[in-house]
């Protein structure tokens, strides 16, 4: 008998790669508080204050008890599969922060639209940055690359133009991405799951009413 036929070896798709493949998954996982905005959305302020509310109040106690016990928070980790910055297995993790944000962002800001394009702001805006600049950023200021801050831009401009009912000749839209996109780059303390939403919500707050 001939020799068996070999079946071609399926080249990988030069663009996945195991960053964008692991940044992909966090960012698909912690794009789930998209889920807050349509809750807020649909249920309203009062109840979604509620809800995330307790959702903190719970998460926190979590936080809490896992930075404190050694084994539950390896196992913690573990169940994440890896998608876990390196700094949140001695910090409060992402997903706290996003739900504390969110849920400071309803509580501070009385405007339903701005309210919830802050909370897409964090994932459209800041979920493009980090998939577009860990994966493909080559021009570096700082930890933040050009393309990932490009990227943070268009995406909250996107989100700014479908979701903000700005009056006409108001530039909320374009004021909204600049926020995002500089908030996203400087990272302020104690983490952008928090800033983002909380600081872009407040800020479009107050330029809506002095504009």
């Amino acid at each position: 008998m001939g020799e068996k036929m070999k079946r071609p070896v399926r080249e990988r798709t030069p663009w996945v790669t195991p960053a964008f493949r692991q940044e992909g998954l966090r960012k698909l996982f912690h794009g789930l508080s998209a889920g807050y905005a349509v809750f807020y959305a649909a249920a309203g302020r009062e109840r979604t204050l509620w809800v995330l509310g307790t959702a903190a109040a719970v998460g926190a106690i979590v936080e809490a008890v896992r930075l404190r016990n050694v084994v539950f928070n390896q196992w913690l980790i573990r169940q994440f599969g890896g998608i876990h910055r390196e700094k949140e297995i001695d910090r409060p993790s992402g997903i706290f922060w996003t739900l504390l944000g969110c849920f400071l962002t309803a509580l501070f800001v009385p405007d339903r639209d701005i309210v919830i394009a802050a909370m897409l702001f964090l994932t459209v805006g800041d979920g493009l940055a980090g998939l577009v600049g860990r994966t493909w950023g080559r021009l570096r200021v700082g930890t933040k690359s050009v393309e990932g801050s490009l990227a943070c831009f268009l995406g909250s401009w996107a989100v700014g133009a479908a979701v903000l009912t700005p009056t006409l000749g108001r530039p909320e839209i374009l004021v909204g991405a600049l926020l995002v996109t500089t908030l996203e780059a400087l990272s302020l303390p104690p983490d952008d799951n928090l800033t983002i939403p909380l600081f872009s919500g407040v800020a479009l707050h107050f330029f809506r009413g002095m504009a």
